[in-house]
């Protein structure tokens, strides 16, 4: 079942094995007969899969062109433009299904949103449009989409083979994890890889994330930072950087996570753990490097914030 805009531009909603189902989604869903229009594909499909890609993408200035459904969403996006999105339909869904799911994905977006500085869900629909917005943030956090695509086999002598070379792996593979788990620690006097000038440590180090913090001078700060190949500046807007709380296991900080006492959050308490695991800072230097780090510096507290993220 496609919806059709007033401008002439499509957009996927469901996919849908008899009318009756399409009826009750487009019931649900409260859109009239003169706003979608059914749109048949046979496959070829196996008889077990669960969801279908569509993709979309923008033609003929603003409008969105429906293209196609793919197996796969590797298929999906090789079709569609740099402009275009890919949206996941799930056979026979309900539209309260379909609800549920969407904000369930805004919500862990927003989560991530602060964390991982990325853009707004605001900014998204203003850069993006709602539709390409809300589908981008919903395939990227449906997980279950590519286990329906995963043959199915019953369990024979290759599972137990499976499971006996598992069961000889196990304790490798525990010694391979602890062995590249991340390093951590709050309120340290020194550390080997920061200078003796640097006090009052707070940091998390792993393979993919370095962030800390130190108690430092503005000009140990230009050296250090002018040290590591960074280019020093002065602040000219505030700056908001992660803390290395964002990432601390919560025994040992207070915030890895918010707290939800019976899972509702409110806006207050959302807003104290977002500054719980940022810094926010107006005055002072910033340095950053062609690599993509970035350190920045308070002036106010003589505190050094430093982030970088490898390889995302």
């Amino acid at each position: 079942m496609i919806r059709v805009e007033d401008d002439g531009s499509l957009h996927a909603l469901g996919a849908f094995t008899s009318k009756e189902k399409q009826l009750a989604y487009q019931k649900e869903s409260g859109l009239k007969d003169s706003q979608v229009r059914l749109d048949f594909f046979n496959g070829p499909f196996d008889e077990d899969i669960n969801v279908v890609y569509a993709g979309h993408r923008r033609w003929n200035m603003d409008l969105f062109q429906l293209g196609g459904y793919f197996k796969s969403e590797g298929e999906a996006w090789t079709w569609v433009t740099q402009e275009g999105y890919v949206s996941v339909l799930r056979i026979d869904t309900s539209y309260q299904e379909e609800k549920a799911l969407q904000q369930d994905a805004l919500e862990r977006y927003a989560k991530l949103q602060r964390r991982w500085r990325l853009a707004t869900y605001e900014e998204l629909v203003e850069r993006e449009g709602a539709d390409k917005a809300r589908a981008n943030i919903k395939l990227r956090f449906y997980e279950d989409a590519l286990e329906s695509f995963k043959p199915k086999t019953r369990r024979d002598l290759r599972a137990l083979y499976a499971f006996a070379v598992l069961m000889l792996c196990f304790p490798f593979a525990i010694f391979f994890l602890l062995s590249r788990g991340p390093d951590y620690g709050e309120n340290i006097d020194s550390v080997s890889w920061l200078p003796n000038y640097a006090s009052d440590i707070s940091y998390y180090r792993s393979k993919q994330v370095q962030v800390f913090e130190f108690k430092v001078s503005g000009e140990d700060f230009k050296r250090w930072a002018e040290s590591r190949g960074m280019s020093v500046r002065r602040l000219v807007n505030q700056e908001i950087i992660s803390r290395y709380r964002a990432y601390i296991p919560t025994p040992n900080s207070r915030s890895s996570s918010p707290a939800t006492p019976g899972g509702v959050l409110t806006i207050e308490q959302f807003e104290s753990w977002q500054d719980d695991i940022s810094a926010k800072v107006a005055r002072g230097l910033i340095a950053e490097s062609p690599e993509k780090e970035i350190a920045i510096y308070d002036s106010h507290t003589k505190k050094a914030y430093y982030e970088y993220l490898i390889d995302f």
